[in-house]
Formats: C-alpha cells, structure tokens, sequence
C-alpha cells in the first residue's frame, strides 16, 4: 500500500459556485474523518495490550489528525474564508 496520489490538475475554476461546493464538501468530509479517529482512538485505550503499545497507537492517531488539519488549512488558505 502507497501514500502516493499522483497529482491530477482538473479543478474547474470556471465555475467559482461548484469550487466552492466542493471545498466546502471536501472540507465536512475531513472534520468527519477527525472525529471519527478521535472516536477510534478512544476505543483503543481500554484494549488489553501493551501500554507502550497504545500509545504508539494513539499517537499514530494524533498524527492522522494533525496531517488532516493540515490538509484543511491548506484547502481554506489556513482557515480564512475564500470568496469565489
């Protein structure tokens, strides 16, 4: 399995409505996606493994999260609005 995705230049900027809808769309998705591993990394806690373990886990998790903040920040210019 890659991490990879190549890069494919096919947003429509003709149509700034449709942009924003996607942005907008994309951007609920990854909030979605952050809960949910926040949900994940709860559930992780109480399993009987090693502590050191979990912690790897959980921190692997937080690492997933921050990526995806990132990636939100990138997509609304580090959180401003962008008019279209």
């Amino acid at each position: 399995m890659t991490n990879v995705i190549p890069f494919v230049a096919g947003a429509d900027v003709a149509d700034p409505a449709a942009t924003a809808r996607t942005m907008a769309s994309v951007v609920a998705d990854l909030l979605c996606v952050v809960a949910g591993i926040r949900e994940i990394g709860e559930r992780v806690r109480p399993l009987p493994y090693d502590a050191r373990e979990i912690d790897n886990t959980i921190q692997a998790l937080l690492e997933a999260i921050s990526a995806i903040e990132h990636a939100t920040e990138v997509l609304t210019q580090q959180g401003e609005r962008t008019p279209f």
